[in-house]
């Protein structure tokens, strides 16, 4: 059977690390963490079987370029799960503020049988609409329920073979893909939900806890609880209410890799670079 590996990175999940680790142990019985939370989110996290490692910020901090946590510090994961797994099958990136719309071992599966070694992901990043001020969200307990507007389009590579010689350099930033990866990319982009803006509640408590600890990047022109709400997100160019489909970036509905691009390029700036290969 072919082993699927998660790797967990988060900071501060706290309010809806517990409905993402559902998600997460669905497809993965193995699951690494890097974590750099001091606000419940660890408690949560360890409380699950299918975590296999777990690593705090604080136990690498001293082997980082500047001290200063950026995307190759999953080099500490990776290296765990090949010591500890070997060789083979895919590995995923995950994180404490995101669900896959489509399963990731399928996925893999079917990336496997077209001998490709990465896959890319469309990411729909859901946040708190001007139409949601006056509902009353801290109410609603699922985050998949509560933030229903989102912008589409971004790609972002988040699974790969587990091969040697894959690895990331650790000071590598903005860059979610480790070295020594092969070429050939899986045809079809499936989906998954990035939940960074839940509620004003945490909006402004993450913003203050991230300007402290520097672990990750939050929207930094949130000021007040008016901020946080917005008819679009910064740097892209459409919003839509969820409706349970994400229709024509739906695996069925994508065609051609000519007319995805075009697409892509409808919804996000080029500046930002839609496609990661």
């Amino acid at each position: 059977m072919t082993q699927h590996i998660g790797l967990l990175m988060t900071s501060n999940e706290v309010d809806c690390i517990k409905e993402v680790m559902d998600e997460h142990i669905k497809y993965f019985d193995k699951i690494l963490v890097l974590d750099g939370s001091s606000d419940g989110t660890e408690k949560i996290i360890r409380s699950y079987p299918q975590v296999k490692y777990f690593l705090k910020d604080r136990d690498i901090i001293d082997k980082l370029p500047n001290r200063k946590f950026e995307d190759g510090a999953r080099h500490f994961l990776l290296s765990k799960a090949q010591e500890m797994y070997g060789y083979g099958g895919w590995i995923t990136l995950l994180h404490g503020d995101e669900i896959f719309h489509n399963n990731p071992v399928e996925m893999a599966e079917r990336a496997d049988k077209q001998g490709a070694d990465k896959i890319n992901w469309y990411a729909m990043n859901f946040f708190l609409h001007s139409s949601d001020k006056e509902r009353n969200l801290e109410a609603i307990k699922s985050v998949q329920e509560r933030v229903t507007w989102y912008c589409p389009g971004f790609l972002e590579i988040r699974s790969f073979r587990n091969k040697k010689g894959v690895h990331y350099d650790i000071g590598q930033f903005h860059r979610v893909l480790p070295e020594g990866l092969g070429w050939k990319i899986y045809k079809q982009f499936p989906i998954y939900k990035h939940y960074p803006y839940r509620s004003v509640k945490q909006m402004l408590a993450k913003k203050r806890l991230n300007e402290r600890s520097g672990f990750s990047i939050t929207w930094r022109n949130v000021a007040d609880g008016d901020h946080c709400f917005v008819d679009i997100l910064p740097n892209y160019k459409v919003a839509r209410k969820f409706d349970g489909s994400f229709h024509e970036f739906e695996l069925e509905e994508q065609g051609s890799l000519l007319r995805r691009w075009l697409r892509a390029h409808h919804y996000v700036p080029c500046k930002i670079g839609p496609f990661s290969i």
